[in-house]
């Protein structure tokens, strides 16, 4: 029988998880409550049952610490919700010109502009009174403005209230505001250099300013003794967890050979920094008295300090603190469970941040990490070479496919994609990237005083990333290398976890059952996709996306999908997803039969006929007016082409407007107001999201 007490936090932690989970959905005050009573009734139990009784109860009493757990989760999460303040910016309503806020990070690049996060501290009303409030803005500047970019510690007074980011307006698009909501931010501004001065720069350098500065000198350094541009991309992210220089091309080619984790910092550079260092400082562990405490503070020191390094991404946070417990509990001689460990390290972040359980890096790290200490010795032993070098390349190879096993579902549903052979790329990416991490360190390190050094270390560098993106290029173009555009929903992927831990059961202890649960879960996926591909098969609809750089338009019959407008990266972000969750397969309407979409233009108008309705685009200004008014069953304008609903009236006779999100801000208003004059049917894209009609 298993036995729990050895790994407490194994108990502790998802019973936590589950408070987080439904915390949205109970009372703080209810939960309050519930963990007062909890507390009275194991009080009761306790005082009044007799010590040789008590043990017989112990059963009502785990159910009860089971409630506490629960009810401190709920708590704790909505301690962390800063809306549930009141002088959150959430709940101000009163109109203000200005709020004055603390800039809380470095400015980072992006494709556009640079993005910074403030802290706000105060509004200023129209009547000039000033109210504290609080809440965090995720703020965008252009590029044009790199030479006055706020800073870290800069206190600024900005110009207008900041604007509540948006839920997704296309079916099946990345919810970005709930993805910001997770880290505390529900609001975003731009910030051209007119609209914000600063009140009080920061003159004190903080260890932020420090960690950047350091980040900066090291990328250019990098920079430039590892010229090849595909090398600085990878050595950029390997090294310092910079993505910005990666080529598009080479992260298709790691994702399609299962190796994208190396691009990524975390828990594997953490890992091979710990190696590292716990080589090099061995010797201390000898020494009689202190050598144990200098040995775990410096581990510790360093592994942090590269984390400042990095930036403190979230992902190594994580490996950090995981490591940290690890290296803290071998100092203290404990023979703690490597399991209670790592629960015990999730239990102390999630009481940190509760929102982190909802991070896709969270789930994947921990997951992966479980999968690999306990399936790898397993996987290991199915085969044990003689050849000693043959085994330990086996042992590298069992990690990766239990870390695949462990995470394969959740990768499914969130990037709808598996890479078939990311067991033959992963033992030499890997093997590369414990070699690319210290020498881009060792690079970094020598470019401040011995740049011949430096320029030898980068060009050996350079060969050993050109070599490994040889290799997975290699692997990325064999038949069949991945496996694109799955979908399967959450409860499915909760049923293929029960699949996966079934089968290990099965092998662990033997027994039939688990090979009947598993196929009973196998059979639910299966009937929910079935469910889903009948409802699919009967679909027949066209769809006007919320795009605003061009109109794009999906025409659905069952499985077939006909596109209207160029697909570029702005419709694969909008609308790819509602493709894959679809399962159709598309084709653009002028690559695709005549026949099954006649479409023309005349009088500046396009007109495309669809399964007996008739649909006008209105892209440019209206000219050339017809003998008589066009009878269309829905009309899109887009771009501005129409200024004033009246002009219609010559043009067509429609049952439904449609504005298209192509159109200003001001253009917009406009039309919307003036159709609920006219009592006109009308769809504002812009405003009520993405618009589908059913047709059958």
């Amino acid at each position: 029988m298993f036995r729990w007490a050895p790994y407490p936090f194994l108990r502790f932690t998802p019973f936590l998880m589950l408070g987080i989970g439904i915390a949205h959905y109970i009372n703080y005050t209810g939960a309050i409550i519930v963990l007062a009573l909890v507390f009275l009734g194991y009080t009761g139990f306790a005082f009044f049952l007799p010590k040789s009784a008590f043990s017989r109860y112990h059963f009502w009493g785990g159910i009860l610490a089971m409630i506490a757990l629960v009810s401190v989760g709920i708590i704790r999460t909505q301690q962390h919700d800063q809306t549930n303040a009141s002088d959150h910016l959430l709940n101000h309503s009163d109109s203000s010109d200005y709020y004055i806020a603390q800039v809380v990070s470095q400015p980072e690049l992006r494709k556009k502009t640079y993005r910074v996060y403030l802290e706000v501290e105060q509004v200023v009303t129209s009547g000039e009174q000033t109210f504290d409030r609080s809440g965090r803005i995720v703020a965008y500047q252009p590029k044009a403005d790199s030479c006055q970019l706020l800073q870290f510690g800069d206190r600024v007074l900005v110009k207008d209230l900041p604007d509540r980011l948006e839920a997704p307006k296309n079916p099946g698009e990345f919810d970005y505001r709930q993805f910001l909501a997770y880290q505390g931010i529900y609001h975003q501004q731009y910030l051209p250099a007119d609209r914000w001065t600063i009140i009080q720069a920061n003159t004190i350098l903080s260890w932020q300013d420090w960690a950047s500065d350091l980040r900066s000198r090291c990328q250019e350094i990098l920079l430039r003794y590892v010229r090849h541009p595909q090398a600085q991309g990878i050595a950029l992210a390997i090294t310092l967890g910079q993505k910005s220089h990666l080529e598009k091309e080479v992260q298709t080619a790691y994702a399609a050979a299962g190796a994208m984790h190396v691009l990524a910092v975390s828990g594997l550079h953490v890992g091979v920094i710990y190696l590292i260092i716990n080589f090099l400082l061995k010797p201390l562990l000898r020494l009689p008295k202190a050598g144990v405490a200098v040995h775990t503070i410096v581990c510790v020191s360093v592994l942090w300090g590269y984390a400042a390094l990095t930036g403190f991404s979230p992902s190594v946070q994580r490996a950090a603190v995981m490591f940290s417990f690890v290296i803290i509990g071998k100092a203290l001689n404990r023979q703690s469970s490597i399991y209670n460990t790592l629960a015990c390290s999730a239990f102390v972040l999630l009481w940190v941040n509760p929102y982190l359980m909802y991070s896709v890096g969270f789930q994947l790290s921990y997951l992966a990490v479980f999968g690999i200490v306990y399936l790898q010795p397993k996987i290991a032993a199915w085969w044990q070479p003689n050849y000693g070098k043959l085994n330990w390349f086996w042992g590298i190879t069992a990690v990766s496919i239990a870390a695949q096993i462990a995470t394969f579902p959740l990768s499914l549903y969130y990037f709808h994609q598996f890479p078939v052979y990311f067991w033959l790329p992963n033992v030499f990416v890997i093997l590369g990237a414990m070699a690319m991490l210290p020498l881009g360190l060792i690079t970094v390190l020598l470019g401040f005083s011995f740049p011949v050094l430096a320029k030898g270390l980068g060009l050996l560098l350079e060969w050993l990333i050109l070599a490994i993106n040889f290799l997975v290029t290699l692997v990325q173009k064999l038949p069949g290398s991945i496996i694109e555009r799955v979908y399967i929903s959450s409860s499915q992927t909760w049923l293929l976890y029960f699949v996966v831990i079934f089968i290990i059961a099965l092998f662990h202890y033997r027994k039939l059952r688990y090979l009947s649960l598993s196929v009973l879960a196998l059979g639910l996926i299966a009937a929910g996709q079935i469910v889903h591909d009948y409802h699919q098969s009967k679909e027949v609809s066209f769809t006007v996306y919320h795009t605003k750089a061009e109109t794009h338009l999906d025409f659905t019959q069952g499985f077939e999908n006909y596109h209207w407008g160029d697909w570029n990266k702005d419709a694969e972000y909008h609308i790819l997803p509602n493709h894959i969750q679809k399962g159709v397969r598309t084709q653009s309407v002028e690559d695709g039969e005549a026949s099954a979409f006649p479409s023309r233009s005349t009088h500046g108008i396009t007109l495309l006929q669809y399964q007996g309705k008739v649909l006008a685009l209105v892209e440019e200004r209206l000219y050339n007016r017809p003998v008589q008014p066009i009878s269309v069953d829905y009309l899109i304008v887009a771009n501005d082409a129409v200024r004033n609903l009246d002009q219609l009236d010559e043009y067509f006779h429609f049952d439904q407007l449609i504005i298209d999100a192509t159109n200003s801000y001001y253009a917009v208003q406009r039309l919307s107001e003036q159709a609920k004059e006219k009592q006109i049917v009308y769809h504002s894209v812009p405003l009520q999201g993405a618009l589908t009609v059913n047709l059958d």
